[in-house]
């Protein structure tokens, strides 16, 4: 019974202390924003950064070139395609196919047409 309530007692201590650290760490950081808004009181009042980045943000993204433009369409259209079934018949390479495991070749219109 005394180890479990040392073990008890060391854990509820060591929570204790993770908690004054983060105590301490949050005072830290709210030190240190008192410290930059009485330094730079005119940018408090922005949210986000200047005008200009914000516009640059809302014109959409810039590519360096065709091939990403290309690419960045291609995934978007990759993502709203919808993935086809496999068929469960299909062999994946669990063996070596002979000629009557492979289904059978549909004729060639340009065969018949030069027979004809």
């Amino acid at each position: 019974m005394s180890e479990e309530t040392e073990d008890s007692r060391t854990l509820e201590t060591a929570v204790e202390e993770q908690k004054d650290v983060e105590n301490k760490v949050i005072c830290l950081e709210r030190a240190e924003e008192v410290k930059l808004k009485a330094k730079y009181p005119h940018l408090s009042g922005k949210a986000g950064g200047s005008d200009l980045l914000r516009k640059r943000l809302q014109k959409g993204q810039k590519y360096f070139d065709s091939g990403d433009y290309n690419m960045a369409k291609a995934k978007i259209k990759n993502k709203q395609l919808p993935t086809a079934q496999t068929e469960k018949t299909e062999i994946t390479g669990d063996h070596i196919p002979t000629p009557q495991d492979l289904p059978q070749r549909k004729p060639s219109l340009v065969a018949s047409k030069l027979a004809g």
